[in-house]
């Protein structure tokens, strides 16, 4: 570990942690039963507690980053943001980018997809959200992997997803069950920059 990379705050919680353990070992050698073993030892311990903690301040960026790694490798769907402020996506196991996203208060799983247009619910997440679907007019036109199909538009009324944040986000509710709810490019227009690597998806508010 290079030493020299310590800030002088670093420096100064080093001398407080020095003082102590000086007040410590004073303290033991001021004892009628002192003895230099045990003073040794006490010495050892403090000097190995102390080296911990400076290293894992030192490299407390590697270790969150290595937690975040774990975590998106449990559950990829799950917003984790790195150091830059980046939300990183892994891709599932079908080799698309699924993230979860809490709208008006509910947890909705949605699959990234750059050839939607929109942001498009199915009924079940839209019924989640609190849409009545029956008061829906269900007038726009889809192109589909399944051919066309019909949508309603809605507004979101709270949208987040990590560090992104937004409201009255315009969507729409697809009339037929198209499995998972999709996130389109009217949504990825809005952030400053979306960026696929190494089976990767990251996104920058």
């Amino acid at each position: 570990m290079d030493f020299s990379n310590l800030s002088s705050q670093d420096w100064q919680r080093f001398s407080y942690f020095a003082l102590i353990l000086t007040a410590l070992i004073v303290s033991v050698a001021s004892n009628q039963n002192f003895k230099i073993g045990k003073v040794l030892k006490y010495l050892a311990i403090w000097a190995g507690f102390g080296l911990a903690l400076i290293v894992l301040y030192s490299y407390r960026y590697e270790f969150s980053d290595f937690k975040n790694r774990i975590l998106r490798e449990i559950n990829p769907a799950a917003a984790q943001l790195n150091r830059e402020g980046q939300i990183i996506i892994n891709a599932s196991q079908d080799g698309h980018f699924y993230i979860n996203a809490s709208v008006n208060g509910e947890t909705i799983r949605f699959m990234i997809d750059t050839g939607a247009s929109d942001i498009a619910l199915n009924p079940n997440d839209a019924v989640r959200i609190g849409v009545n679907l029956k008061t829906l007019l269900f007038n726009r036109q889809y192109q589909t992997a399944n051919g066309m199909a019909l949508g309603a538009s809605i507004n979101l009324g709270k949208f987040v997803v990590g560090n992104i944040k937004f409201n009255d986000l315009p969507a729409s509710v697809s009339s037929g069950n198209m499995g998972v709810s999709l996130l389109g490019m009217s949504f990825l227009k809005r952030l400053k920059k979306y960026e696929f690597y190494q089976n990767k998806l990251a996104l920058t508010i």
